[in-house]
């Protein structure tokens, strides 16, 4: 049992160790802080703020005068929590469920959801609030805050409508426990049913022991999530006109009477040919006003009109005649079907650029990322393929080692350097900038290596 003269006494040496060391004042405490109570998660609060502040200097992206004055807010965070101390917080909590104490609470549920569109909502509790995003993109959906929590928790995600408006499922159990040093995750799927405006309610519960017994209290937030319907407009497949007039020398279009009774859509219309020697054509030139009759040129047609050949010759010339016509007719056809095949491909290559001819396989010029100049991989991660790099800082003069995880998106999670204290801490801290901003391909899970930069 704790007495009033020894807590008197670990006070006044605590106090001591603050102005010295942070680290030593934290474990002094720890050795005589019971595991499990209500202060002991308090304290690791604390040590949790003072391990981000190292880490962030080491990191490169705080200052040393930044680090000094985190050090004095968490040294009069110590001293205050010192001072609150009571004999009670040193008895052994009797066997059974963990006091309750404080935590943290994260949850992410989007605001605005997609009617039959499922989004993925999340539910984290921990001790400590350095590992509660841990492996977790963080968007503005995300909220954090504190919370109490117990060693035993329970959560839930309620559609809290009259009507319902989301279908929810989940396959965590309902009731998990928190282990320190971790994060306790629960994961809704939850899918809108129709549009508007609607609540979801985080329903929280604390189990502990009160007088011998369990009991249970409910902590409840209402968040309002908009369901909007997005439909996008098709324009409906429509035939347009390629603007590409398709034309042969010495090839007319059809006349109406091969095509049915009508020409080729868009094609100009063909001039009606007359035997100038047939009555029609006599009539025509009689009765056109506009054009004058040439004596002589009607003397010369006159002369030049076919005589009647002789009966024995009839069948013989008409037998010929209907050969040639055969033949020119086959040659007239297939060299048609030939022009047309080539003007239909050239219609198309007009009307589409080179590489995006319709049916057309283009193939991919963007070449892969390579490594830059003194840069080495491990085995580890010389499978996954680098899509995005930028120039590191200048080359050291002996090699470096880095430790470096890549997460399954392709996104750099952890660059550490392996030789602590070896070399200047500010150039290490542009390397690791530098490897972080890098991107590989997506892959099945994460995969850690080492890299090394060599010197020249």
């Amino acid at each position: 049992m704790t007495t009033e003269a020894q807590l008197l006494e670990w006070k006044r040496t605590w106090r001591h160790l603050l102005s010295e060391s942070l680290g030593r004042a934290f474990d002094s405490i720890e050795e005589r802080l019971p595991a499990g109570s209500t202060k002991a998660d308090e304290l690791l609060l604390l040590k949790a703020q003072l391990n981000e502040a190292n880490r962030a200097k080491v990191m490169g992206v705080k200052s040393n005068e930044d680090l000094q004055l985190d050090y004095n807010r968490i040294r009069l965070h110590l001293l205050e929590w010192i001072d609150g101390l009571e004999i009670a917080d040193f008895n052994a909590a009797a066997s059974g469920l963990k006091p309750k104490g404080r935590g943290v609470l994260l949850h992410k549920i989007p605001r605005q959801m997609e009617v039959g569109r499922e989004e993925v909502c999340v539910i984290r509790l921990a001790y400590d609030r350095a590992v509660i995003a841990d492996n977790l993109e963080l968007t503005e959906a995300v909220e954090v805050k504190e919370v109490t929590v117990s060693e035993v928790m329970e959560a839930e995600l309620i559609d809290a409508n009259s009507q319902p408006a989301f279908h929810i499922r989940t396959y965590h159990d309902e009731r998990q426990f928190l282990e320190v040093g971790a994060y306790t995750e629960w994961k809704f799927y939850v899918e809108p049913i129709r549009e508007g405006t609607f609540r979801l309610l985080l329903k929280l519960t604390v189990i502990e022991e009160v007088m011998g017994a369990r009991e249970r209290r409910n902590i409840t937030w209402e968040e309002r999530v908009q369901i909007v319907t997005e439909s996008e407009a098709t324009e409906p497949a429509t035939f347009r006109a390629a603007g590409v007039a398709l034309s042969a020398p010495g090839i007319h279009p059809p006349s109406p009477t091969m095509t049915g009774g009508g020409a080729f859509p868009g094609a100009p219309a063909a001039p009606r040919s007359t035997d100038p020697l047939s009555p029609a054509a006599k009539e025509e030139q009689v009765t056109r006003p506009s054009r004058t009759i040439n004596p002589k040129r009607s003397t010369v047609q006159q002369q030049q009109q076919p005589q009647p050949a002789a009966p024995k010759a009839t069948s013989r010339n008409l037998a010929r005649r209907l050969s040639i016509a055969a033949s020119v007719v086959l040659i007239v056809g297939f060299g048609g079907l030939y022009l047309l095949s080539n003007g239909e491909k050239s219609a198309t290559e007009e009307q589409y650029p080179a590489d995006e001819v319709p049916g057309k396989v283009v193939e991919p010029t963007v070449p892969p990322v390579s490594l830059p100049v003194g840069v080495r991989w491990s085995a580890g991660l010389s499978s996954r393929k680098l899509l995005r790099s930028n120039a590191l800082p200048e080359r050291p003069a002996a090699p470096v080692v880095f430790e470096v995880c890549v997460a399954a998106s392709g996104e750099v999670v952890k660059v550490m350097p392996v030789q602590q204290g070896a070399f200047d801490q500010k150039w290490v801290a542009q390397v690791v900038r530098s490897l972080k901003s890098w991107a590989f391909e997506p892959s099945g899970g994460e995969t850690c290596g080492t890299l090394t930069y060599l010197p020249e």
